[in-house]
């Protein structure tokens, strides 16, 4: 099963201030020691203009009971397993396309794509087959999240529409969808609070 996972997996490859005019530096003075700090004038007035990070506020989890504890702790330990490769996996097919956009013939496109696809093999092969098909499930799903591709699309890039339908087949017979979305409102909430815990650095 994990093997299965991992052939599947291998083929992938602030909220700033409104101003209504264009800040200028103002230089403010304390103990003689000048720090500059971009500002605009509102109104006559000069007022300082500063990037904030978002902040998110959140309560202490509670869980009903230690079975639930136990299915969000299980949850929260696959999603960070596997959100660092969602992330290198969305940069690596970006500078795929990316590189892709640059040749001009199919030969030459082929022959990148090939080339790709061992240096992949050779890049994930240690990790990936220690996941579990939930595990991948996940990753499937965090994959959609950060590059707005499903799996399935990427395999088809990467190999083709043959050989994007028959890993398709495979990852349906244990139960994962390549073709799946991410949906963080509903179906996907409690993975995405996961996730910009994760981005936080809370967890």
């Amino acid at each position: 099963m994990n093997r299965i996972v991992f052939f599947t997996f291998i083929l992938l490859s602030f909220m700033p201030l409104a101003v209504k005019s264009q800040p200028k530096i103002v230089k403010l003075k304390r103990m003689d020691l000048y720090s500059t700090l971009p500002a605009t004038v509102l109104d006559g007035d000069t007022v300082g203009v500063c990037n904030l990070s978002t902040v998110m506020v959140y309560a202490e989890r509670k869980f009903p009971d230690a079975k639930e504890a136990n299915m969000y702790y299980l949850l929260r330990y696959e999603v960070e397993q596997t959100y660092p490769y969602a992330i290198q996996i969305d940069a690596t097919f970006r500078q795929l396309e990316a590189n892709l956009k640059g040749m001009t013939t199919e030969k030459e496109k082929k022959t990148y794509l090939k080339e790709m696809d061992k240096v992949i093999k050779e890049q994930y092969r240690a990790d990936m087959v220690g996941l579990s098909p939930e595990e991948g499930r996940i990753l499937f799903k965090l994959i959609n999240r950060e590059s707005g591709t499903t799996s399935y699309d990427m395999v088809k890039t990467l190999r083709g529409s043959f050989s994007a339908f028959m890993w398709q087949s495979v990852a349906r017979v244990f139960g994962n969808n390549m073709k799946d979305r991410y949906d963080p409102d509903t179906e996907d909430k409690e993975i995405e609070n996961i996730v910009q815990l994760i981005q936080m650095g809370a967890i």
